[in-house]
Parts: structure tokens; C-alpha cells; sequence
């Protein structure tokens, strides 16, 4: 009697599931993988240890590392090296690093073909966007590094993309060479710019941007290579989950913002969580007692059917 309870809840749990979604995966590998978005702050912050800790027990995949190079030495790559991972140094700031072997560099260098298995490849793409002119700031009349203070919207939108518009076009570009393979992508990055996703009527109604602003970089990204916000997927309104990444330290006056993103493409990609990590707070997901960066780090997990 026991056993045929046992096997009728099985049978019902089953019966829960979707048609779809067995249909679907029905002869296809589905993969999970963990990717973030990690900016350490001068090559590992406060502490290069707490730094590898992070990554260690977030038990992510492949990570995009900005800033990370400290007196000519690269933190991140000597991160991989311990752990036995692999590494491509896209510039002095800018690293990937990986559990699963790379087999290509992308043609501006800006990203790598991965093996996570068998004839299973992901693109994986990083960037440091140009920090100065910060406009958030300038819009919120607060003097930074010697740019002018902003009025508008449209003069915020213009200086953004005078400051960041080539480096994201040159990303693009590669990004877009490698959609050729068919193949799931991320780009991870500190875009030092917040998201045209968040700067809305509706945030600005609520008292948390100034003014609403069409953000270039993650707009570009979005209309010009068909990538998609893994943060606002999952959490889709800007409101309620403000996600913000800038930062663990703020000033007396300070703008706080989502800056750090993980971004994907892919038709055969789904995002199972995305999650901020940093200090232990209540703007956190996964908080660190001693967590040594200035900008929260973004985890995403996402389930890959090959």
C-alpha cells in the first residue's frame, strides 16, 4: 500500500508539469550555468582573498572581471590559474575567467568561444565602459572629474554616447560575428551607465532617477544585437526591484544606480535566477561578511537546451 502511494504522488507531481515543457526537452541536453558580472575594484579591493572567496561560493562558471588588474598584475587571471581555470585578458581591466576551456578569441578581442561540453559552446563577452563623464551625477547636479554638469535628458543621452558609443560599437561588432555559430552569448560589464530600462516615467514618478533617460549602452545592446537584460527579465519591474550595483560605499551625495550587468542572446536560453551579491544587507541576495568590492557583483543562472 505504501509503494502505490508512493507511486501515485510521483504520477501526480508529473501530471504538474507542462506537456510543453517535457516536449521540449525531449532529446536535448539542458546545461545550467552560472555567469557574473564582477567589477573588484583596483585589481581586488579591500582584499584579494575575499575577492577569490566570492567567486569560490557563488560556485559560478564563467565570470566577466573589471578592473581587474592591480600593480601590472592581473588578480583575476591568477584567481583562474589557482583554481585550475582558464583566462582571456580582453585589456588591463577587463578579464574572463572560466572553469570550462576557451577555443576562440573574438576578432576585436573583446570576447571568447567556451567548451562547456561535447559540441556545446557558449560566447562570452566583457567590458569596462569609460567612467567620466558620469552623468547620472551631472544630472543630479553633483561635480565629478572635471565634466560639466547636465540639464537634460537629451544632453545626458548625448554625452553618453560621445563617452562609451565606440567601445559598445566595436563590441557589437564581435558580438555579432559570433551569433553566426547559433549559439547561446553573455556579456558582462560594468557599463559605468546606468539602464534605459530604469531610468523610466515610472521610476522617475517614484522619486528614484531624476528625470527619465534612454540610456545608449544597454540600448544599443538591446536594438543592435538583440541582447537581452537578465536582471529585468527576472524582475521586470524597475520599481520594485531596483537591483542597484552602484554601490557598497556611498558618499554624502551619492546617485545609486544598476550599472553592472549580465546580459544574454540566445533563443534556447532561460534565466532560472538572477541574484546581487555583496555586503550582508537587505539589498543583497547573497551577502559577504567582508565583501571587498565597491560595486555588487550580478550572478545569473541560466538553463542552456542544446
Amino acid at each position: 500500500m505504501k509503494k502505490q502511494i508512493i507511486l501515485l504522488s510521483v504520477l501526480f507531481i508529473f501530471a504538474q508539469v507542462p506537456l510543453g515543457l517535457w516536449a521540449e526537452d525531449a532529446g536535448r541536453d539542458v546545461v545550467e550555468l552560472k555567469v557574473m558580472s564582477f567589477n573588484i575594484w583596483g585589481g581586488g579591493g579591500k582584499s584579494i582573498e575575499e575577492t577569490a572567496r566570492v567567486i569560490k561560493e557563488t560556485s559560478v562558471d564563467i565570470a566577466g572581471i573589471q578592473e581587474s588588474t592591480k600593480k601590472g598584475n592581473n588578480t583575476a587571471e591568477k584567481i583562474a590559474k589557482d583554481m585550475g581555470w582558464h583566462s582571456h585578458i580582453t585589456n588591463p581591466s577587463c578579464t574572463i575567467i572560466s572553469r570550462y576551456p576557451i577555443v576562440k578569441i573574438s576578432e576585436n578581442r573583446k570576447g571568447c568561444k567556451i567548451q562547456i561540453g561535447e559540441n556545446r559552446f557558449v560566447w562570452m563577452f566583457n567590458i569596462h565602459l569609460m567612467y567620466c563623464p558620469y552623468e547620472p551625477y551631472q544630472l543630479n547636479g553633483i561635480p565629478y572629474c572635471g565634466a560639466p554638469l547636465l540639464n537634460t535628458a537629451e544632453e545626458a543621452i548625448a554625452s553618453a554616447w560621445k563617452t562609451r558609443g565606440k567601445e559598445v560599437e566595436t563590441t557589437i561588432a564581435d558580438i555579432k560575428e559570433a551569433q553566426k555559430d547559433n549559439c547561446p552569448i553573455f556579456l558582462t560589464g560594468d557599463f559605468n551607465e546606468p539602464s534605459c530600462l530604469d531610468w523610466t516615467d515610472k521610476a522617475a514618478k517614484a522619486g528614484i532617477c531624476k528625470t527619465p533617460v534612454k540610456w545608449t549602452a544597454t540600448k544599443a545592446f538591446m536594438e543592435k544585437a538583440d541582447l537581452k537584460d537578465s536582471y529585468r527579465i527576472k524582475y521586470p519591474d524597475e520599481v520594485a526591484q531596483k537591483g542597484h550595483t552602484w554601490t557598497t560605499l556611498p558618499a554624502k551625495r551619492e546617485v545609486l544606480d544598476r550599472i553592472d550587468f549580465v546580459f544574454f542572446h540566445g533563443a534556447k536560453i532561460e534565466v532560472n535566477n538572477v541574484q546581487i551579491v555583496g555586503e550582508k544587507s537587505n539589498l543583497t541576495d547573497i551577502g559577504f561578511e567582508n565583501y571587498p568590492s565597491d560595486h555588487r557583483a550580478v550572478l545569473g543562472t541560466f538553463r542552456l537546451k542544446f
